[in-house]
């Protein structure tokens, strides 16, 4: 019995590992945990695996020190930056000296979200939303563009 209640500790605790493992993605050279933590100022930042925590919809995910989101990343091409320039819905203002063309979103008075083109490639930059009243994006428009600055000589 105790063998047995012994291979089922070691059992449970591979499987654990194993879940641990597939949840943190393999570090990404276009912008790292470090990258993250020296612009937001936070210690503890973790990079999570697209869906694994809710929201989490990016190519890259990241999650402050309390677990909950603090930026999304995506990648993509200069045609679908021009689209997402394009719509009402998205754009608010030209951002000047960023890439080749830079703007941020949502329209309103509250933007959160930063869209830069270079070549060929594109990416956007997403702070998630604090909790406390009165909302506020978790990362500044600053620091978004201080991340996309070392974003754009690595795409």
């Amino acid at each position: 019995m105790t063998r047995l209640r012994h291979a089922a500790i070691v059992f449970t605790l591979l499987g654990a590992a194993v879940v641990a493992r597939a949840q943190t993605p393999a570090p990404d050279p276009r912008l790292t945990i470090a990258d993250v933590e020296k612009v937001s100022g936070q210690s503890g930042v973790k990079q999570v695996r697209r869906a694994s925590v809710p929201a989490a919809g990016g190519d890259l995910n990241f999650v402050g020190p309390d677990g909950k989101l603090l930026l999304m990343v995506n990648f993509g091409s200069a045609a679908l930056y021009d689209s997402a320039k394009k719509k009402t819905t998205t754009f608010h203002a030209v951002i000047r000296d960023l890439g080749d063309d830079a703007f941020d979103a949502p329209p309103g008075n509250m933007q959160y979200v930063l869209y830069v083109k270079k070549g060929a490639n594109a990416v956007s930059l997403t702070s998630y939303l604090g909790s406390t009243r009165p909302l506020a994006p978790k990362l500044t428009l600053d620091q978004l563009k201080a991340l996309a600055r070392i974003v754009l000589p690595r795409l």
